[in-house]
């Protein structure tokens, strides 16, 4: 972990969560998931992480998909139609892009606390 690259990161989170997050409130889900997912990725690794979080057809109260949406869009600072796992698949830098997704789940988890926690709307 980075703390010079967290703080570089946190700018980019903030901007990514405004434009997502328009209203300034995010559903209290998101703090929770972007907390598993630095601890995920710490105990089962990267791939097996991502593919967790991508899954679709979970059963959860937020879309966790959406939450990898936002590193990407923070990693490489465009919106597309590539999913984080596919982008670290098709990357000869696993490791280096490991190190740079814990850094943007950390700045997303700071950035986030920044906006108001609403326990009751869901995300579409």
């Amino acid at each position: 972990m980075s703390k010079k690259r967290i703080e570089e990161y946190i700018p980019k989170a903030l901007k990514v969560l405004e434009k997502e997050f328009g209203s300034g409130v995010i559903p209290s889900a998101y703090n929770g998931y972007i907390s598993q997912f630095g601890a995920s990725i710490i105990q089962s690794g990267l791939l097996p992480t991502l593919a967790l979080f991508e899954n679709t057809n979970a059963n959860t109260k937020e879309n966790k998909e959406y939450l990898t949406n936002i590193i990407l869009q923070v990693l490489r600072e465009k919106d597309d139609d590539i999913s984080l796992l596919k982008y670290v698949l098709d990357s000869r830098e696993e490791d280096i892009l490991k190190d740079k997704i814990l850094d943007i789940a950390v700045a997303i988890k700071l950035s986030i606390r920044t906006f108001k926690l609403d326990k009751g709307s869901t995300h579409e």
